[in-house]
């Protein structure tokens, strides 16, 4: 996985980064400020902190995967298909998000099974092999039989690198923001530290999307 996404790192940079970096950037300073808890989120901060962050990351999530599976392809077709398949892939994804959200909330392991088998393939099998919404999930499952407890333990490590990412990106941003701050640079603190987050979040855009193709082809050979 890590050979497939260094090879291209530099074009889905430039793929996904208008839907993660830039938008990122975009919430943090002009967005409404972060609630202090997740009980205390108002409709206006879910939205432009959770909702439109998610779905546009989504489409990045689709160009690369498309990227991985169809290299030639240059990143402008990659992003026309995976424009195409956005709605059907969103609308899979809402599907399979109430037995989802119940397996987690009867349990987390239910939830990490459903979410390994119908969620995570759903992106690589949407962009190669079409279908509607529930023929995406029906081949998701299909593709990820006998694979659960591997597609588990490998998800659970990705969470590890997802937060790790996450931490070292707020750790840098909050480093910089002390410094400039400490000389007077309020403005330049504010903006390097949402540009440092965003990042991170670009990168995890990008490791997501690469991790599902990869597995998908692996998976599609069985």
């Amino acid at each position: 996985m890590t050979s497939v996404m260094t090879a291209d790192l530099s074009r889905m940079f430039f793929v996904a980064a208008p839907f993660t970096l830039l938008v990122g950037v975009g919430v943090e300073l002009f967005g409404p400020p972060p609630p202090k808890s997740f009980t205390d989120m108002t409709v206006p901060q879910m939205l432009w902190r959770l909702l439109v962050p998610s779905l546009l990351s989504a489409m990045a999530q689709l160009a690369i995967t498309q990227m991985v599976l169809r290299p030639a392809e240059v990143p402008r077709q990659a992003l026309s298909a995976a424009a195409a398949m956005f709605p059907i892939y969103v609308a899979a994804q809402l599907l399979a998000s109430m037995p989802v959200g119940l397996g987690f909330l009867a349990l987390f392991v239910p939830g990490l099974y459903l979410f390994a088998r119908l969620i995570f393939p759903s992106g690589a099998v949407a962009m190669a092999e079409r279908g509607s919404p529930v023929a995406i999930l029906k081949r998701s499952w299909e593709v990820s039989e006998g694979q659960g407890l591997p597609l588990c333990l490998f998800l659970v490590l990705g969470l590890f690198s997802i937060v790790g990412i996450s931490i070292l990106a707020e750790g840098a941003g909050a480093a910089l923001d002390v410094v400039a701050r400490l000389i007077g640079l309020e403005a330049v603190a504010h903006f390097a530290r949402a540009v440092l987050v965003g990042t991170g979040s670009c990168f995890i855009a990008i490791g997501t999307a690469v991790a599902g193709a990869v597995a998908y082809r692996l998976l599609a050979r069985n």
